[in-house]
C-alpha cells in the first residue's frame, strides 16, 4: 500500500457506495474486518492500491463488483470489464455530474432493449419481431 494523495477515483467511489448503503466508518469496520482509519484514508485516496484481501473485504461489505475496485485501483483483470461507472472514473477522470448523466443515459438504453442490469449495454440484442407465420396444430399442420 502506497500513501500519499494517490487515488481519489477510488475512494470517492467507496465513499459514495458505503453512503448509500447507510454504514458509517464504524460500521464498514465491523463488516469488513478492516480498521475505520482505513476506510478514511481510503476515502481520502491516500492509498494508490490497497492488497487484494482489502479490496476483497470492501467489495463484501459494500456489495460491489470486485472487478471494479480491481479496475479502480489500477489492477488488470482480462477475465470480465469493470462496470460503466468505475470504469469511465478510472479511464477518464470525468466529473461526478458527467457520469451522472451517462449513467442515466445507459439507464434509458436498458429500459428501452429490456437488458437486465448485470448484461452490457452494448451492442444491443434487437427487440423479437412477432411472427406472421400463423401457428401449427400437432399434426405439423396450419391452424385454421
Amino acid at each position: 500500500m502506497t500513501t500519499g494523495n494517490k487515488n481519489q477515483s477510488l475512494g470517492d467511489f467507496v465513499r459514495a457506495r458505503r453512503e448509500s448503503r447507510g454504514l458509517d466508518y464504524y460500521e464498514a469496520e465491523q463488516a469488513s474486518g478492516l480498521d475505520h482509519t482505513f476506510w478514511r484514508k481510503l476515502e481520502a485516496g491516500q492509498y494508490e492500491a490497497p492488497g487484494p484481501k482489502s479490496l476483497e473485504a470492501i467489495a463484501k461489505t459494500l456489495k460491489v463488483p470486485l472487478e471494479d475496485l480491481y479496475a479502480l485501483a489500477g489492477y488488470d483483470l482480462p477475465v470480465r470489464l469493470p462496470s460503466f461507472t468505475p470504469y469511465l472514473r478510472a479511464r477518464y477522470h470525468l466529473p461526478h455530474q458527467a457520469v451522472v448523466e451517462l449513467e442515466r443515459y445507459f439507464d434509458l438504453l436498458r429500459n428501452y432493449y429490456d437488458i437486465p442490469t448485470d448484461k452490457p449495454v452494448f451492442p444491443p440484442k434487437p427487440k423479437q419481431r412477432k411472427s406472421i407465420v400463423p401457428p401449427t396444430n400437432r399434426t405439423g399442420r396450419r391452424a385454421a
